[in-house]
């Protein structure tokens, strides 16, 4: 293992002790990152004195994951939460998720919101920032340190974006009135030091490095230079959600797909078919709801149009998709828009 994994093991452990008072939080997305930094976050919190006041470790339910990740995310909790009570860790493991008002498919069906696009990119902002600052703003601790999983050599925009901040190991961030330190451990470890972390540290048990390995080899295709003890190296995939359509192809399920996800197809097709119907005039407002000549949210035949559509993919997959919280905002907000003077003209 490299000497950078157990300078961020050591630097961890300095952090913890050095703020053992305040509240802890780490965010975990399931991926390779994340899942480095909790291996090197746990490596060290069994190696100090005295633990925190309070760690929580959430992840942000979208609602609309990789249904692979999902799966995986959610199992790996499970386990991870026995793990860490038998071994007499105060991690609490926490899932959040947005208010139903801002989910996926209420913005979508409910209200008439476009899928999105790089210059309408929504989805980011309310299914992941919002219910993740609200978790740190409503945290009991006056003094908290919050922690991710982000690299330098992750890409050059990655490196841009941290160096603006400072480029350290440590930053100011605010979230509401709460201002808090974010802790970055692995800013500079390398792709190659990440699968180490994942490979050779001990704890937890419960993630099973082949699993994700293999995920990450399915997503992406290629195999370049991630270290593997006893298999061929993957390569680095990026997962999103299953309803992307900021990008023009979803390269990911599609690589998934051929490595064998059969279950992911009716899902890629569903993205498929939204992407184009979202472009389709006739089933959007003429304006847009401030008034603009432009391009508006999707008609009330629209958004029926597209809940017809996911009812079909809930019975092809076997899962509920909206759940009936969702389906009575859905249909308030139909209710409110039924006598728009848009609606007269569709």
């Amino acid at each position: 293992m490299s000497e950078l994994v157990f300078q961020a093991i050591q630097r961890t452990t300095e952090a913890l002790e050095c703020h053992v008072d305040r509240e802890w939080i780490l965010g975990f997305s399931g991926g390779k990152d994340s899942t480095a930094l909790l291996k090197i976050f746990v490596s060290a919190l069994r190696k100090v004195k005295r633990f925190p006041q309070k760690v929580s470790v959430i992840f942000c339910d979208t609602g609309v994951e990789n249904p692979v990740i999902d799966s995986y995310v959610k199992g790996l909790f499970c386990l991870l939460n026995s793990e860490f009570e038998n071994l007499g860790l105060p991690i609490d493991l926490i899932m959040l998720k947005a208010p139903v008002e801002e989910r996926y498919f209420v913005k979508v069906i409910g209200r008439g919101y476009p899928t999105p696009t790089n210059s309408f990119r929504w989805c980011t902002q309310s299914l992941r920032i919002k219910p993740v600052s609200r978790f740190i703003e409503n945290s009991f601790a006056d003094d908290v340190v919050v922690l991710i999983g982000s690299r330098k050599a992750e890409s050059q925009q990655r490196r841009r974006s941290i160096e603006k901040m400072g480029g350290g190991h440590w930053q100011k961030q605010v979230e509401g009135n709460r201002r808090y330190d974010l802790f970055l451990p692995i800013l500079d470890l390398s792709l190659a030091d990440v699968w180490d972390s994942i490979f050779l540290l001990d704890y937890p048990r419960s993630i099973d490095p082949k699993k994700l390995e293999s995920i990450y080899k399915d997503a992406s295709g290629e195999c370049p230079i991630i270290k593997s003890p006893d298999a061929p190296p993957c390569a680095s995939g990026r997962f999103g959600c299953w309803t992307c359509t900021v990008v023009r192809k979803d390269r990911s399920a599609t690589k998934m797909i051929e490595a064998g996800h059969d279950q992911l197809l009716p899902y890629l097709e569903f993205r498929n078919w939204i992407s184009k119907f979202r472009d389709d005039l006739d089933m959007r407002w003429l304006v847009r709801r401030n008034g603009v000549p432009r391009p508006g949210p999707f008609s009330l035949m629209g958004r029926k149009t597209i809940l017809e559509k996911v009812r079909e993919l809930e019975r092809a997959v076997g899962q509920q998709i909206i759940d009936d919280e969702e389906t009575i905002e859905i249909k308030r907000l139909w209710d409110l828009d039924a006598n728009h003077p848009q609606e007269k003209l569709c």
